[in-house]
């Protein structure tokens, strides 16, 4: 048997693609990507997708081997459809749809991969901030880490030494991001680690190649950096340009963040994980200070991470509490 995790086709093609029909293409191409991964489990079973019992159709959940909670809810929200489609044009052996009764986040939490291999303890980032040679790279670590991301990258990109403030409570850096209805102005605390290394990193005038190992292939063993008044900053010579009064490419952010996690062995060292692990860290020292995790505290940790409010202006934390942001994930992540 093949142990892909999908096939290129449908099983019981002429149903599912008489359910799809009148949706958009948009959609079509999001629910036949979970009809393809199905039909391994539908022909192992020889059955279609919507007479799966609750058995079954968490057998197909595991299969997915997701790392986030949406996906798995993606999923579950897809075939929950679907079967009920079913029911009403008569073709699913009864009339009870096994997913109806499942109202919480957490029953999907049982489908995701361990959520140990994406977020970081304070220590890893620790390691991994200090291992970085150049303090271009360490920036690029430790600042989503804190909370300084903004879409695509912007607050990151946008930083200058100028920005940071000092008070007698530490330092605040004025951040920029680049929304999509305008640039949007925001300030957060950041410790004294992170603003050392922000200092230095805008000092730095050379960026040293592939953290210092050097390569055969490897000619000159670094690069000059841009000079202007921005923190992070491309190589004069990089493919990734950089005039002198515009803050540099959101790929430059992306490019080191590969090399780091190359050189690492850590593909899972994405600035999203980095900014996961950052209010992971905040919620366990808001559970040690206050003895609680609920609304007060994920209050604090999304206004100082920037998660986007819902229409009704009013966090929502459900999945994302669900997902990792949680006191199990705390007291596996710290050992409390």
């Amino acid at each position: 048997m093949s142990n892909r995790v999908y096939n290129e086709d449908f099983y019981n093609k002429i149903q599912k693609n008489r359910y799809l029909q009148d949706f958009s293409e948009a959609t079509k191409l999001s629910y036949g990507r979970v009809f393809k991964r199905a039909s391994i489990v539908e022909q192992n079973l020889n059955k279609d997708l919507y007479d799966f019992n609750l058995d079954e159709i968490s057998e197909f959940l595991y299969l997915l081997r997701a790392t986030k909670i949406s996906s798995v809810r993606h999923a579950g929200s897809v075939i929950n459809n679907y079967i009920g489609w079913a029911i009403d044009q008569d073709l699913r052996r009864d009339n009870i749809n096994p997913l109806s009764a499942i109202t919480s986040f957490e029953w999907y939490t049982q489908f995701v991969d361990d959520v140990n291999s994406t977020v970081f303890s304070e220590e890893d980032i620790s390691n991994i901030v200090d291992g970085c040679l150049n303090f271009q790279d360490k920036a690029i670590v430790l600042s989503p880490f804190e909370g300084i991301i903004g879409r695509d990258n912007s607050e990151l990109l946008n930083m200058k030494i100028e920005h940071i403030t000092e008070n007698e409570s530490g330092y605040k850096i004025m951040l920029f991001n680049d929304g999509r209805k305008g640039r949007e102005i925001r300030e957060i605390v950041i410790s004294d680690y992170l603003y050392n290394i922000l200092r230095i990193a805008n000092k730095e005038e050379r960026y040293v190649k592939n953290n210092g190992v050097l390569k055969s292939n490897i000619k000159i063993d670094s690069s000059e950096l841009i000079d202007n008044d921005y923190i992070v900053r491309s190589a004069v010579s990089s493919k990734i340009k950089q005039s002198i009064d515009e803050p540099t490419s959101k790929y430059l952010v992306q490019s080191r963040l590969t090399k780091i996690a190359e050189w690492y062995n850590l593909p899972q060292l994405t600035v999203t994980n980095l900014r996961n692990s950052g209010m992971l860290k905040m919620a366990r020292d808001l559970y040690l200070e206050h003895g609680k995790l609920e609304a007060e505290e994920y209050n604090i940790i999304f206004t100082h991470y920037n998660i986007k409010k819902d229409k009704y202006n009013q966090f929502q934390y459900g999945s994302i509490k669900a997902e990792f942001l949680n006191i199990s994930t705390i007291k596996s992540i710290y050992n409390l």
